[in-house]
């Protein structure tokens, strides 16, 4: 019988950045697919707060648990920890990101530096920590969230277009590592979803309508829009599917003037 398998039950998973926005939707979406996640953000008492509310809307177990990703120790300390009272991990959703809104002219050093640790060391330091986990268990799904930036030039944020393209290749690097030990890594590009991180642009009427209008499906996403695709990166369904990077973007990459 040829049935598509999207069942996550059984199956560990830890999302960065998870006590808001985007993380916290895909936490909850991988938590109704039947995982237990972890949610990891700074903010300790925020993302503990979200692990209990998507624990009571789920039935399932969660963690909320503080952590500095562009810190390796800060990342160790979680990963042993989740390894000990969940006894694997199964799925790794880097999600946790930042981004300043300054040319290039005018962009300070450590703003470069918090937006490319943030956004793209985070990534690589999260998933060898994890990685060396699914390698020895035979199993493993990491989706990587990049962005539309990664191949479209931005206005303004200089750092942050560079900074997922970089996610972008290196999900394609590990996946070409990792593939013979059955670990897949994927990346998904979202276009404008409302988050935290841009609602204070988005309340801007003539900046939120340049972006419908540059979008051929004249509108921005939804959050629910982002959780089946990853959903499915993370699946046994998907499990011949690695190196790729998914574009959710309201065909906006392929726009034609």
């Amino acid at each position: 019988m040829y049935k598509a398998n999207f069942d996550l039950t059984g199956k560990v998973a830890v999302v960065t950045g998870g006590g808001r926005g985007i993380g916290r939707a895909l936490a909850e979406g991988l938590a109704y697919a039947g995982a237990d996640v972890v949610l990891t953000a700074r903010t300790e008492e925020q993302v503990k707060i979200a692990a209990m509310e998507i624990s009571q809307s789920t039935g399932r177990r969660t963690l909320g648990i503080s952590c500095d990703v562009t810190d390796k120790d800060s990342i160790d300390a979680v990963v042993g920890k989740v390894i000990r009272d969940f006894g694997r991990i199964d799925i790794l959703v880097n999600n946790a990101g930042t981004s300043v809104r300054h040319g290039a002219l005018d962009l300070t050093e450590d703003e470069w530096d918090q937006v490319i640790d943030t956004n793209f060391k985070s990534v690589f330091l999260m998933s060898q920590a994890v990685g060396r986990h699914m390698v020895k268990q035979k199993y493993g799904r990491i989706v990587n969230i990049a962005s539309v930036a990664s191949e479209l030039t931005l206005a303004y944020g200089t750092p942050y277009g560079p900074s997922k393209a970089g996610v972008v290749h290196l999900t394609r690097q590990m996946a070409n590592e990792w593939a013979q030990h059955g670990v897949t890594v994927n990346a998904i590009s979202p276009w404008f979803f409302k988050t935290s991180l841009n609602e204070k642009a988005l309340e801007n009427d003539e900046f939120r309508t340049a972006l419908e209008r540059r979008t051929p499906m004249g509108r921005l996403g939804q959050l629910e829009e982002l959780v089946a695709p990853v959903v499915f990166f993370c699946s046994d369904g998907a499990g011949y599917v690695t190196g790729q990077n998914l574009f959710v973007d309201g065909g906006t990459t392929h726009f034609g003037m």
